[in-house]
């Protein structure tokens, strides 16, 4: 319904119940509002206000819909809205249908506001150069290319470009409370928008900022938040007297327990809490869960924080100026320290304090630890962790995104183009130190690491294992596919040739979270630059394209590299060629799989029951262990694990069968 104007006899009866006003004539009505839930408002600007009637549930308790006890001033309150005990004043807003407003110290937005759309946040090196702005449909992938790829001035800016011009369209110009949102018990909020559903609880300062959020997602704020020149996307919780300043909140964070944050965004499922950021990039499902861990100045994703983690950016000579890269999958642990200059390659787990600049992207899976001062390399080694393969299944599992729309786009896998390719230039790099190092050495330092000698062959084998399991496992399994639909053995090899036309299918990059032939990333950049690309939709166009084509594109690298590795292109391959690179695989397969298995049995060894049983016999030990972390045997990680070896046999059988039979 149009509002309308106060009549005389309305204003008296606001007025004898404690109401006030600046201009009554400023002051519109909905034509079917109850005057009686309108109590003790003070009307310091133009005001309108919908229809009142019903009730909010707040805390499990319902309470009637109206206006108590606030002033109010250039405010439009839809239907069904709640607003009371608002302290100094609520100005500047727009209040959809179904909010509820309860005792907030101030709620006001200023002409002209920003909320947090355009910030610019300096990430990754503290000193400056990588500034990334943050604003409400801001990507992981996007992210990446404003911070990571200053090498092309005219890439830069065109980019800044398009995201300020998408910054500029998405602006609400005003404050905004979204449909069915909750703030409650709050202290002072300016130039705030809440968005549809969000619940805002106990926070005491938002300045500059928005908070995204949706019906199929709500975004909670909670107790103690301090929190300036911020985004937060839908389904994001940030609680417990968290403290941010100038931080992106990507969808499904967790954030709290006093944790602090300058200068950094997290994006899609990160978990922070306790513990410091500061010019973090902090890709998907990176977490920190301890006190006394510092992140700082670094490119993170799919990363775990030990206890009392540290890096150090600060040479005391030009500043804060220096910078770490720990590629995907990466764990620290307790009190482990990093001296930057650092680039640790993808699912490496690192262990100690490390003094000098590390550089291992061609050695991913390793352990790196400290031993005498000196940083020291396992290649490998993590290949054949249990806790790699609960990382691999764990991560889908826990995308804590409901939203309909899910920004940052994520490969999950664990063996990709983008690792395997690593492994194979690891492994080349092992062969040749072992084939040129003079025998009598006992170690080699490579990357700023040293490789113990003995250990030059044990992991270029580790890695042609890994690298044997991935191809030949892609190429039976296409392989098992065509020969479902041709009849010949020809025919079906025939089919395996790739649709796509990568130049350098062997090159990959990971831009944040998304996997990517470092060309279509090139090519991107192009298109950017030459404002082929010239908006944002069109922007995260082309980078869902290469989320979507992933497969393709992971097929063509599989499709070169078993040619390389082989001999043979599997569009002509004999059938008698590809049933030896099958035994080639179940023996790594069946390798991998046994040392995995191993390594999940020293859960349940000697060392793992040395806290269990106190001053009982072994065999009361062993009960107290049984009770509390269970046995060996019924164990559902060891007995999937078990199950995954005979799968191994039973499918190497099933694709010999298979290929067997064609013609």
């Amino acid at each position: 319904m149009t509002p309308k104007a106060l009549t005389q006899q309305q204003i008296e009866q606001l007025i004898s119940r404690g109401c006030t006003a600046s201009d009554w004539s400023r002051v519109l009505i909905s034509p079917d509002i109850d005057l009686t839930r309108i109590r003790n408002v003070n009307f310091a600007g133009p005001a309108t206000l919908g229809q009142n009637g019903g009730t909010i549930t707040v805390g499990g308790v319902s309470l009637p819909c109206g206006v108590y006890d606030a002033t109010l001033a250039d405010c439009v309150i839809g239907s069904g809205v709640r607003i009371a005990n608002v302290r100094t004043l609520l100005a500047g807003y727009d209040i959809e249908e179904g909010v509820c407003i309860q005792d907030v110290g101030m709620l006001a937005a200023e002409p002209g506001a920003a909320f947090g759309t355009g910030t610019e946040v300096d990430v990754v090196n503290e000193a400056g150069g990588r500034g990334t702005v943050i604003h409400n449909r801001l990507t992981a992938q996007v992210a990446f290319l404003n911070a990571m790829h200053r090498h092309d001035a005219a890439f830069t800016t065109a980019l800044r470009k398009i995201i300020d011009e998408d910054c500029a369209a998405g602006s609400p110009g005003r404050g905004r409370i979204g449909r069915g949102a909750r703030i409650i018990g709050c202290g002072s909020i300016k130039n705030v928008v809440v968005g549809a559903f969000a619940h805002v609880e106990g926070s005491s300062v938002l300045e500059n900022g928005t908070v995204n959020s949706c019906e199929e997602h709500p975004t909670m704020l909670g107790h103690g938040v301090h929190a300036r020149d911020f985004i937060i996307a839908e389904g994001a919780r940030v609680d417990g007297g968290a403290i941010i300043d100038k931080v992106f909140v990507g969808q499904g964070v967790k954030m709290g327990k006093q944790y602090s944050a300058e200068n950094s965004l997290f994006f899609a499922n990160c978990e922070a809490f306790h513990g410091e950021a500061v010019a973090l990039l902090a890709g998907p499902y990176t977490v920190t869960h301890h006190k006394s861990t510092l992140m700082i100045a670094g490119l993170f994703s799919f990363y775990n924080a030990g206890s009392g983690t540290n890096q150090s950016n600060h040479m005391y000579k030009l500043g804060p100026v220096h910078q770490g890269v720990f590629e995907r999958g990466c764990k620290t642990g307790s009190f482990s320290y990093v001296l930057y200059e650092s680039h640790v390659g993808p699912f490496s787990v690192v262990i100690g304090k490390h003094y000098g600049n590390i550089r291992t992207p061609n050695f991913p899976f390793s352990y790196i630890f400290e031993k005498g001062g000196d940083s020291t390399i396992v290649p490998g080694m993590n290949l054949f962790s249990i806790g790699t393969v609960r990382d691999g299944e764990k991560w889908p599992k826990r995308d804590n995104r409901k939203v309909l729309e899910k920004r940052d786009l994520i490969v999950f896998d664990v063996f990709s183009p983008f690792t395997v390719e690593r492994m194979r230039r690891g492994r080349d790099e092992l062969v040749a130190l072992n084939e040129t190092i003079a025998k009598v050495r006992p170690s080699v330092n490579v990357g700023g690491v040293l490789i113990n000698r003995a250990l030059l062959r044990k992991g270029a084998k580790h890695y042609a294992f890994a690298v044997t399991r991935y191809l030949v496992d892609k190429a039976a399994e296409r392989l098992s596919v065509a020969l479902g639909v041709h009849t010949t053995w020809a025919s079906a090899t025939a089919s395996l040739k790739p649709g796509t036309t990568l130049q350098r299918a062997s090159d990959w990059t990971d831009l944040c979270g998304l996997l990517a032939p470092t060309e279509l990333v090139r090519d991107l950049e192009r298109r950017v630059r030459e404002k082929k690309i010239n908006t944002y939709d069109g922007l995260l166009a082309a980078l869902d394209h290469l989320y979507d084509n992933y497969r393709a594109y992971e097929w063509q690298y599989v499709f070169e590299t078993f040619e390389k590795e082989f001999g043979c292109t599997l569009n002509a391959i004999p059938k008698e060629k590809f049933l030896k690179a099958l035994d080639q695989w179940k023996k790594a397969a069946l390798t991998i799989q046994s040392a995995i298995l191993e390594d999940s049995k020293k859960e349940f060894g000697p060392s793992a029951k040395l806290g269990y049983g106190l001053d009982l016999d072994d065999a009361e030990i062993d009960a107290d262990f049984a009770a509390v972390r269970g046995t060996l045997e019924g164990n559902a990680v060891v007995q999937k694990l078990t199950k995954e070896g005979e799968e191994i046999h039973r499918r190497y059988e099933e694709i010999r069968s298979t290929i067997g039979g064609a013609a």
